[in-house]
């Protein structure tokens, strides 16, 4: 999974788990039928900064093998869209109090590797495309990665997000 798809699923999830439906935005099945608001996250900007290879942070013992792996970063500057769709029923209302949620959920419960410095949203409004309320929000975070090196040191393993849980 790239960095950019880690950092969406740990928002999405981050946002269930404070009791807000998160959908990936245009991942297949995104927009349908809504009863509660539900938050559509995606990607506004992204920068990334400094490469695989000139990122190098040191050794790490692996406590499995007792070997030493090199360890590498990288750092991704993002804005992500934190798209608020409230239902008609449930009125524009319901667009603020998912709001407060997002908030909490933002300031508390994001992964290690995920560092918000800016939380933005717009007044709400009536979107006719999708016949529901919309307050857009955005974001912007530092993104952290780390990667080991293959045991004779030519291969970079998968960046994974720090702080975020792998199966």
């Amino acid at each position: 999974m790239s960095g950019l798809e880690q950092v969406k699923e740990a928002i999405a999830g981050a946002l269930e788990e404070a009791g807000l439906s998160a959908r990936i935005a245009f991942a297949p099945g995104w927009v349908r039928d809504y009863h509660e608001p539900v938050v559509a996250v995606g990607l506004r900007t992204g920068e990334s900064r400094g490469g695989a290879l000139g990122s190098y942070l040191g050794q790490r013992l692996d406590p499995k093998t007792q070997v030493y792996q090199e360890v590498y970063g990288m750092q991704l500057e993002l804005t992500i869209s934190l798209d608020i769709y409230g239902p008609p029923e449930k009125g524009a209302g319901a667009c603020d109090r998912a709001l407060e949620t997002l908030h909490q959920a933002v300031l508390g419960k994001l992964p290690s590797g995920l560092k918000p410095t800016e939380l933005k949203w717009e007044e709400t409004v009536w979107d006719a495309d999708t016949g529901m309320f919309l307050r857009r929000g955005s974001l912007r975070c530092g993104a952290f990665f780390t990667a080991k090196a293959s045991e004779d040191g030519t291969l970079l393993s998968d960046f994974i997000l720090k702080g975020a849980l792998t199966k």
